[in-house]
């Protein structure tokens, strides 16, 4: 028994570290835009064709994770899309032209899509609610460590150099996935729960539709924190480049911190009032995005938008388990992404296009917006959907 402990430790520790890959490429470009965009020349809405180019090969590959489930195990999903996304982010450090981005930028989307919807499934059937939390706190992890490692390269204006560390680490991490392939013995017994449902019949099932809708909004309010901050900073508090990018590491981390907490509190709040209170952080930082202070001052109000946002995505993904049956549950989460996945590769790249065209001063507008909406319709989503009265222990 101490020995069949130890193996779901250590598997648990590398599905845990498989997380931090998915992060760690997230908010790289994000943190380094404002370098990256002049030395290529191209404009500060450009980033926006960037991020829908991932996030449609992400949207594909989330789509059909349910038939990869069916073919080939967790394992392999995860250790091929891992080597294949830290050897695009070292080829994209060569780049000397942005078209030559994007075209490394696919296997970053497949990758990050396939990894999501697979590992979030495998927690999601063998793992408690805590789990998730922490799951996704290593999550946070890489996307903290990302743009810190990049600031630090921006020091010296390389953020060719932030590239070629992160894809290299991503090698590392893809070579820990298939030293532990034999530990992965529960994978067996999860090809069953993928079964063929017509999409109809998924879509139809009460509360699905807006439960995408959360998924839709969360992201993109995450993906405008993740994405824009550091310009947003940037250019209207005119900071330096390196001191930009630590805004980004100030959200991820504090979102890192949120969900290390929400994993702490699982055991003893229902995942809904975890939402709700990260939500009110959210509109809350937003609103204190209008105060004129000091650019310290942003500092905390990136922690305060970092920590509301930790809570929300691990738990509205494991309440998944209380609102839908087992055999829909990989379907249902995989839409729930594909949705998701258009608050990066839609709704962001808008917002980017705006900021370009108008006025990046807009943002803490979109921001407010997309919260109070968040808000309302997770009210709603809860009173249709009394998760309040189940028991999460």
């Amino acid at each position: 028994m101490k020995r069949l402990a130890f193996k779901s430790f250590i598997l648990l520790s590398v599905i845990y570290i498989a997380f931090i890959a998915l992060g760690l490429p997230d908010a790289l470009l994000g943190s380094a835009w404002n370098l990256v965009r002049e030395d290529l020349s191209v404009g500060l809405g450009t980033l926006g064709i960037m991020t829908v180019f991932i996030y449609i090969m992400s949207i594909i590959a989330t789509f059909n994770a349910p038939r990869l489930l069916r073919l080939f195990e967790t394992k392999w999903i995860t250790f091929v899309s891992i080597l294949f996304t830290g050897i695009a982010l070292i080829l994209m450090s060569q780049v000397n032209e942005f078209y030559q981005m994007l075209f490394f930028a696919l296997p970053l989307g497949i990758g990050a899509g396939a990894i999501d919807v697979s590992l979030n499934h495998y927690l999601a059937v063998n793992y408690k609610a805590s789990h998730m939390s922490f799951l996704h706190s290593f999550y946070g992890i890489g996307v903290t460590l990302g743009p810190t490692i990049m600031a630090y390269t921006l020091k010296d204006e390389q953020w060719r150099l932030g590239y070629i560390i992160v894809g290299s680490i991503l090698v590392f991490i893809a070579l820990a996935i298939f030293l532990s392939m034999p530990l992965w013995h529960k994978e067996r017994h999860v090809k069953s729960d993928h079964v063929h449902i017509p999409l109809k019949e998924i879509v139809s099932s009460r509360g699905a539709i807006l439960s995408m809708i959360l998924f839709l909004l969360y992201v993109h309010i995450e993906s405008l924190l993740g994405v824009w901050i550091s310009s947003y900073i940037y250019i209207e508090k005119g900071v330096s480049y390196s001191v930009a990018a630590l805004f980004t590491t100030s959200y991820y981390l504090a979102l890192t911190l949120g969900r290390l907490v929400s994993g702490i509190l699982a055991t003893k709040l229902k995942p809904c009032l975890l939402i709700l209170a990260g939500e009110a952080f959210i509109l809350l930082g937003a609103v204190l995005l209008f105060v004129k202070l000091d650019y310290w001052f942003y500092f905390v109000v990136a922690g305060l938008l970092g920590f509301g946002s930790g809570p929300i995505y691990p738990n509205l993904m494991f309440s998944n388990n209380f609102h839908f049956s087992k055999e829909k549950l990989s379907r249902i989460i995989s839409l729930q992404m594909v949705i998701g996945y258009m608050g990066f590769g839609l709704l962001t790249p808008l917002a980017g296009l705006f900021f370009d065209r108008v006025s990046i001063a807009f943002y803490p507008v979109f921001l407010i917006s997309a919260s109070l909406l968040l808000v309302i319709l997770t009210v709603k989503y809860l009173y249709e959907k009394p998760i309040l009265i189940i028991d999460q222990k």
